[in-house]
């Protein structure tokens, strides 16, 4: 799934936010805060020295400030930061070779071994504990529930990494659409015995090509590829 966002080590900062990083393309948004300085923090709490090596002694810190966690670069962050980071980068020089140091630290700070588990840890605390436990719009069970496969576990992630707040109601659509063709099928996912992957199937094939979003079909397709 992590492919539809970035590789291990993507990092840029190009739109609307400071900086973008990882496989779940985690950001510091434009006030300095965000999912990926709370990742960062997880890092700083985990692996001290690590963090000091990669990160503060090349000029990245985070700190909680009034209970939120915020990235500074050599003390930078919010607005300045972001025009810190955008220096140089213009439309005359778009697909050369611009050198930055702050982003390029960054890069190889997110690739040690340590910071991908992490990363990978993130993904499956969130499947878990984020994705899954949401209850389709209007149904008393869990995503959970419905989902066993990889690859429905995959597109409801997909999903949630992407537009968290579509989630509940577009599985929702889903089901009302497989309850629409299968009125005589059981509303309670625990009864469906063997039959259980192939509602499933048809279930997620309806999910994935519904499901709103940026280029959710594409996105659909190629976790079928790999899945």
């Amino acid at each position: 799934m992590s492919e539809n966002e970035g590789n291990m080590d993507a990092v840029h900062s190009y739109d609307s936010e400071i900086l973008t990083a990882g496989a779940m393309q985690k950001t510091i948004n434009s006030s300095g805060a965000g999912e990926l300085p709370i990742q960062m923090f997880k890092f700083k709490q985990q692996y001290p020295s690590l963090f000091n090596k990669y990160f503060k002694c090349c000029g990245w810190d985070v700190n909680n400030v009034n209970n939120k966690y915020i990235a500074y670069y050599n003390g930078m962050t919010g607005s300045r930061l972001k025009q810190f980071l955008r220096e140089g980068y213009s439309v005359d020089n778009y697909t050369k070779f611009v050198p930055s140091k702050a982003v390029a630290i960054f890069a190889e700070a997110v690739i040690i071994e340590e910071y991908q588990d992490l990363q990978i840890e993130d993904f499956i605390d969130r499947l878990n504990n984020k994705a899954l436990v949401k209850k389709p719009k209007g149904y008393n069970y869990q995503i959970s529930k419905y989902v066993k496969s990889n690859l429905g576990k995959a597109t409801v992630l997909d999903h949630d990494v992407n537009r968290p707040g579509n989630v509940a109601e577009d599985f929702a659509e889903a089901l009302n659409y497989f309850y629409k063709v299968h009125s005589n099928i059981n509303k309670d996912p625990s009864t469906w015995g063997e039959e259980h992957k192939n509602y499933e199937r048809e279930i997620i094939e309806y999910y994935g090509n519904h499901r709103r979003g940026t280029d959710m079909v594409n996105r659909f397709k190629k976790l079928k590829g790999k899945l």
